[in-house]
C-alpha cells in the first residue's frame, strides 16, 4: 500500500451534514423537456463542429460549408433555448 493511504482523511466539521431526505429530492429547476432539448442541441453543436473539423482536414470545402451553416442555425436555436430557460419564455417558445 502507498504512503498517500495512510493518511488520515480530513473534513471540515463546519459543513453541515446533509440529510438522506435531503439528497433525495430533485432540485428545483427547468422543466425536463426543455433540459432534454438543451442537451439534444449541445450533442448536436458537438457533433456538427467535429463534421466541420473532419471536413476541413480533408479539404472538403463544400462539406466544411454545409457543416458550418448548419452549426450556426444549431447555434441560434440553442442559445435561443437558453435564454428561455434563463430568462423566462418568450412570447414565442422556440420549442414550437
Amino acid at each position: 500500500m502507498s504512503s498517500r493511504h495512510d493518511k488520515p482523511h480530513r473534513f471540515d466539521a463546519d459543513m453541515p451534514e446533509l440529510v438522506t431526505s435531503e439528497r433525495d429530492q430533485p432540485t428545483p429547476g427547468p422543466d425536463d423537456r426543455a433540459m432534454r432539448e438543451l442537451q439534444r442541441g449541445s450533442e448536436a453543436i458537438v457533433r456538427l463542429a467535429t463534421q466541420a473539423h473532419a471536413a476541413i482536414a480533408r479539404s472538403d470545402e463544400a462539406g466544411a460549408q454545409a457543416a458550418r451553416q448548419s452549426l450556426e442555425t444549431q447555434l441560434t436555436f440553442t442559445t435561443a433555448l437558453i435564454d428561455e430557460l434563463l430568462f423566462g419564455a418568450p412570447e414565442r417558445s422556440t420549442l414550437h
